[in-house]
């Protein structure tokens, strides 16, 4: 007689997904009480109740828990971007995409205030950060190579472009960080597109 293995499955995921959360929510803790530098990877299985390489089966260092999210965010980044309705002009396009991960930044503000406060007093975390901003202008750049038809290898538009506009989005994050999640991130995005929509906006005519 053959049994249903389903339901064994799922709960194996579940649990799995329990433990990589109390990883997460371990280490944040840990972070937060004696500073990134100053907890190693086994004081952080330790808290949770599991060994070393346990933890190593959910991340690769301890920088990866931090930024969990990262490689997630970047497919949906990536899907935004690709899927720009055509009847919407380049900054238009790039700003919808930009608000709707506003609005997920916003649904998780505790971890993010968290991470910030983290990133800030860490020197190998803002390199981090760099990395990651470096990985969304890649992707607003081809979102932008395609629209104009251009060849991001000869043209310097869609790099261009699209470096601004995440510095825009850093801009306007940092000051929603340091507000403590109380400014409105959909108005200052507006605000920081504006002051450069008629320079990017130029680039749809030509």
């Amino acid at each position: 007689m053959q049994t249903d293995s389903a339901p064994e499955s799922g709960l194996r995921e579940r649990k799995k997904r329990q433990t990589r959360e109390r990883l997460i929510e371990a280490s944040f803790t840990l972070f937060a009480e004696r500073g990134f530098d100053n907890v190693s990877v086994s004081e952080i299985a330790a808290r949770v109740d599991v060994s070393e390489r346990t933890f190593f089966r959910y991340f690769p260092s301890k920088e990866a828990v931090i930024f969990h999210d990262a490689d997630e965010r970047r497919r949906h980044v990536d899907e935004l971007v690709a899927n720009l309705p055509a009847n919407l002009s380049l900054v238009e396009g790039l700003r919808r995409a930009l608000q709707t991960l506003s609005h997920e930044f916003e649904e998780s503000k505790d971890l993010q205030m968290a991470r910030a406060r983290l990133v800030a007093s860490t020197p190998s975390l803002q390199t981090l950060i760099l990395h990651h901003e470096q990985e969304w202008v890649q992707s607003f750049a081809n979102a932008v190579a395609d629209r104009l038809g251009l060849d991001p290898d000869d043209d310097l538009r869609p790099e261009l472009t699209a470096a601004v506009i995440v510095a825009a989005f850093r801009a306007v994050m940092n000051r929603w960080i340091r507000s403590g999640g109380q400014a409105e991130i959909s108005q200052m995005l507006d605000q920081a597109l504006a002051y450069l929509g008629t320079g990017l906006g130029s680039s749809d005519s030509e």
